[in-house]
């Protein structure tokens, strides 16, 4: 497993919740500033807050992962993982959910008129 799933495509996950959930936040109104200062690296955080905003279609999987990923992604030490938590989740369906979570925030980003060719 340690071998099949780097740090670098744990990283780049987190990376793309941290993104997700932050453009989602943006596109809710929320400044940059804000998000860059008070949420910071917390992907727990950051999923709470936009469910507080309105995001309800969070993949069901994303709080167990975001759970999971966060205290080590908040440090910069998703490097320090044990195996043991990087064997508690399949890489996979891990992938799956955050391609989930991004098509979610961009149905909703684009239900609210921000489409291709609009001026």
């Amino acid at each position: 497993m340690l071998t099949r799933h780097p740090e670098g495509a744990r990283y780049f996950l987190a990376i793309a919740i941290e993104l997700a959930l932050k453009a989602y936040l943006l596109d809710r109104g929320i400044c940059d500033d804000w998000n860059r200062l008070y949420l910071r690296h917390d992907l727990v955080k950051a999923l709470r807050f936009a469910r507080r905003a309105g995001f309800a279609d969070v993949p069901a999987k994303l709080p167990e992962l975001a759970a999971l990923l966060s205290p080590y992604y908040s440090v910069h030490a998703i490097s320090e993982m044990s195996p043991q938590a990087i064997g508690s989740v399949c890489w996979v369906e891990a992938c799956e959910t955050v391609g989930a979570l991004i098509g979610a925030v961009i149905e909703v980003a684009g239900a609210d008129g921000c489409r291709e060719g609009a001026a």
